[in-house]
């Protein structure tokens, strides 16, 4: 991996932190941080369908990146809708941790360990940062 992909993942953190921050200012910038988690959301489950072209992957790897971008999309639904945030970003960390679980169980033989193990640390920073939220 080039250190611009690691470069750029990280990078890819900064609005959770920025968006997370302003919303302890000012809470019109949830629906922000949820917008910006369901593009990366379907940013990763992207990074699945195109892994699901390869012979190699299991063929519930397509109907997963489906279902996780759909998924996104709701998110997005229900923040228009409701002003309650604290379960839905709960429910958003949550799958950020799933999605991480499901590439690490499925895809580990295809993909290289120094992938997963920065999808991990992506991941996981992105889950504790919306789970904080969720207590805002």
């Amino acid at each position: 991996m080039k250190r611009l992909h690691q470069v750029l993942g990280y990078a890819g953190l900064i609005p959770f932190f920025v968006f997370a921050l302003l919303s302890y200012l000012n809470q019109d910038f949830k629906i922000i941080l949820v917008c910006y988690s369901a593009l990366i959301f379907s940013f990763l489950a992207g990074l699945l369908w195109a892994s699901s072209l390869s012979n190699k992957q299991p063929t519930h790897t397509l109907y997963m990146s489906i279902s996780a971008m759909l998924w996104s999309f709701i998110w997005i639904f229900f923040a228009l809708e409701i002003k309650f945030y604290s379960l839905l970003f709960i429910t958003i960390s949550f799958s950020f941790v799933a999605l991480y679980c499901y590439e690490r169980i499925y895809l580990s033989s295809i993909y290289p360990a120094y992938f997963l193990k920065l999808r991990m640390h992506l991941s996981l920073s992105a889950a504790t940062i919306l789970f904080l939220v969720s207590f805002i």
